[in-house]
């Protein structure tokens, strides 16, 4: 029988609530949920992660500390509540992680914001994560750290005195080391993650660049490219470094894209827009999804290629979000504005060429929405892995639509059959946009096909076990504090 495993989270996959045993937990639908939970459920662990409630001091959260709070949900798997403060929430989650390690991780160092403050909260909720998984962890277990919020944990379990098996795993990029040398806790941040057994990375590249960082903390690496799993030789022993790619649920969106009602609101939405092919973007608001150079391209496209006008129908769905960070609040006045300005110059009488929708899609209506597309654009500037791409090519059971694809998400490394496109340089992007308007049917599903084996090959229950069948490095010491 597997280990029992202890997965670790900034967020729980279900929100517990206030009071635990009133009503359901709800569940937050994400990549991450569904690729875990049915492997926890098999195994048999425990979920540790914030429950979302924001108390209001350090000393509520002191007394809810005291108080553990845990749930068992019907396949099994336990919840396991970490308190977060108001202040907590501000400094380690909005401060920290979303405006220094986000940007700068992205390639974005202009955009990030290094507060002293907010990097004391960021290691005090770390710590308070380790201490919560090793409170709910039983000897012999596995621990399983996800992602750039919580990245040292694995070094402060060590502090704490754990000996037994620590993975993580980075969802996000690891930028170049000449980025990655602006944080000033660099040090730390590698320090943290190499208290790990095996540090997985969605492609070779951000590995690569990890590699390369660490390696100014006198790890020892091979020195030629490896294009599977390296050992990392270290003072505390060693790490197991490798890429694996993460996968979606395929088989709910093909059930999805064959349901009547799904495929009823399709022809519904197609209906909206006349005869003229739909573009569709649809992502949550950041800066890193490319999304104002998405408009300029369209613009450029008009510009070249007037005749275009009144030809096609640019659907953006923008999902709010990360309101209390004034970049995205800068972000969306600016998605107003350019969309105000492109409509108002090339709009006409029953025309306009973008329709912009702030708001969240359920899955169903994002199947009927990449159903009704006949392109998809996925073009961030910077994105770890994409999900939305082999959504949309999972969805199309019929074999037709095109994908463009931006070169800078991770995703793009497996999808041979997407049009490939650097969202930076504006006029390559719109003549892009005019051979995806135009492809002949044949070479559209010939594309299609080449995508497809990726996406249903790699399921995100397949990755999971991937990541947990990785050989570990070597003993990394477990050395209590002070």
């Amino acid at each position: 029988m597997a280990e029992g495993l202890v997965v670790v989270s900034n967020r729980l996959p279900y929100d517990i609530g206030r009071e635990p045993g009133r009503g359901a937990p709800k569940r937050n639908v994400g990549g991450l949920v569904n690729a875990i939970e049915p492997v926890l459920a098999e195994r048999g662990g425990k979920w540790v992660g914030w429950d979302g409630a924001m108390l209001p001091s350090a000393a509520a959260v002191a007394q809810s500390w005291a108080r553990p709070r845990s749930t068992r949900l019907a396949s099994g798997v336990v919840l396991c509540g970490v308190p977060l403060s108001e202040r907590d929430v501000a400094r380690y989650y909005h401060g920290a992680s979303n405006r220094a390690l986000w940007p700068l991780f992205h390639d974005f160092p202009g955009k990030t914001v290094l507060e002293p403050e907010d990097w004391v909260a960021y290691r005090e909720v770390n710590r308070r994560f380790a201490e919560a998984t090793l409170r709910y962890a039983r000897p012999g277990e596995r621990i399983w750290v996800h992602d750039f919020h919580l990245m040292l944990v694995p070094r402060l379990l060590r502090e704490l005195g754990f000996g037994g098996r620590v993975d993580f795993f980075l969802h996000i990029p690891f930028p170049p080391a000449e980025i990655f040398r602006v944080l000033p806790w660099r040090e730390e941040v590698l320090r943290g993650l190499l208290g790990a057994n095996t540090i997985v990375f969605q492609v070779g590249r951000y590995k690569r660049n990890f590699v390369e960082s660490a390696r100014s903390l006198g790890v020892v690496a091979p020195d030629d490219e490896i294009r599977g799993p390296i050992t990392l030789e270290h003072e505390e022993g060693s790490t197991r470094a490798s890429a694996e790619p993460i996968g979606i649920d395929a088989a709910d969106f093909v059930r999805l894209a064959e349901d009547p009602e799904v495929k009823a609101r399709s022809v519904q939405i197609r209906r909206a827009y006349g005869p003229r092919p739909i573009l569709f973007g649809g992502e949550r608001l950041d800066y890193t999804k490319g999304i104002l150079e998405r408009f300029l391209a369209v613009e450029r496209m008009l510009r070249t290629n007037p005749s275009k006008a009144g030809t096609f129908a640019f659907l953006q769905v923008v999902v709010p979000g990360r309101h209390q960070v004034e970049e995205y609040r800068q972000m969306k006045r600016e998605i107003d504005r350019q969309v105000g300005r492109i409509n108002g110059e090339w709009g006409g009488e029953g025309w306009v060429p973008i329709h912009y929708r702030a708001r969240a899609l359920d899955r169903p209506e994002l199947v009927a929405h990449y159903l009704a597309a006949s392109v998809v654009l996925v073009t961030p500037l910077r994105d770890g892995m994409n999900l939305v791409a082999p959504e949309f090519v999972a969805s199309r059971r019929d074999g037709d639509g095109v994908l463009v694809l931006s070169e800078f998400a991770g995703v793009s490394e497996h999808l041979p059959g997407a049009l490939a496109v650097n969202p930076n340089d504006v006029e390559a992007f719109a003549t892009t946009l005019v051979r995806a308007l135009s492809m002949p049917e044949r070479e559209r599903r010939e594309r299609m096909d080449r995508m497809r084996p990726f996406v249903e090959a790699n399921p995100a229950t397949a990755w999971a076990e991937r990541c947990l069948a990785l050989p570990p490095g070597g003993a990394v010491r477990a050395e209590r504090a002070g």
